[in-house]
């Protein structure tokens, strides 16, 4: 696992390089270049607003902001574990023919999701600050909720593109299981209209407690309660662990299965 790590320090140049690449050819010719990244959840805010606030007349504060301050970790999510799945298996010329640390693929496809996300929340907190959230103290605490997502992504995606190197239906798999965790995750909703004696169990999925944490600190101002930072933090060493160790523990025989 360490040595893993160590590789993918060592060769963080072509780490580099992947995620220019990436950026570079998803926007080549594009007008508007990175701002899709924001386009998306913009729609989808828009759509959501619509049916949700006015039409369900959902009651909650600032409901723009709360819908995208759940939209934008979640896209981040799902579009690394979507472009990290086959970073392997999709590679198959290289990962047979030149010696680098495999880890790099899943990382850099992870990386360059989470370039995308950064910049969105770049764009996002002029947007928030005119629809009228209030700057504060707690918004100095997002940089380590971005840091601990990222991580606990990565860990995910090592996961997912070990998987898929053996069983090509994993990616299938996943994408049935995302329309799932949709809806199990609060990104239209509020936690607080969840029953109390299933919130716990909603907590502890990952990204309800990432949402939660971001929705803290932006939203209302506040630091979230220790039972959501616990939670955010097991949930990344136990991703970034398991990620790790299953991938490291098969990255030999990559070549061959491809």
């Amino acid at each position: 696992m360490l040595a893993t790590v160590r590789g993918v320090w060592a060769y963080r140049d072509l780490v580099r390089h992947l995620v220019h690449r990436d950026l570079r050819l998803r926007y080549k010719g594009s007008a508007l270049g990175v701002a899709w990244s924001l386009v998306n959840p913009l729609v989808l805010a828009a759509v959501y607003t619509f049916a949700f606030a006015y039409v369900i007349k959902l009651q909650i504060e600032r409901f723009p902001v709360f819908l995208l301050l759940g939209l934008l970790p979640w896209t981040f999510f799902t579009g690394a574990i979507g472009h990290a799945t086959g970073a392997v298996a999709d590679n198959a010329p290289l990962v047979r023919k030149v010696r680098f640390p495999r880890a790099v693929l899943p990382v850099a496809s992870t990386l360059a999701q989470f370039v995308m996300f950064a910049l969105a929340y770049a764009v996002f907190v002029p947007v928030s600050l005119a629809l009228g959230t209030t700057l504060s103290a707690a918004w100095l605490a997002v940089p380590a909720i971005m840091a601990l997502q990222l991580v606990f992504t990565a860990g995910v995606a090592l996961l997912a593109a070990t998987g898929y190197v053996y069983f090509r239906d994993i990616r299938h798999l996943i994408d049935v299981a995302i329309q799932f965790l949709f809806w199990l995750t609060p990104i239209v909703y509020s936690v607080e209209l969840v029953p109390e004696r299933i919130r716990a169990l909603m907590l502890a999925n990952p990204l309800a407690a990432f949402l939660t944490a971001y929705r803290d600190a932006i939203l209302h101002g506040r630091l979230s309660e220790p039972l959501v930072w616990s939670v955010m933090a097991a949930a990344t060493l136990v991703a970034a662990g398991a990620g790790l160790y299953v991938f490291s523990r098969h990255e030999r025989r990559f070549g061959e299965l491809v």
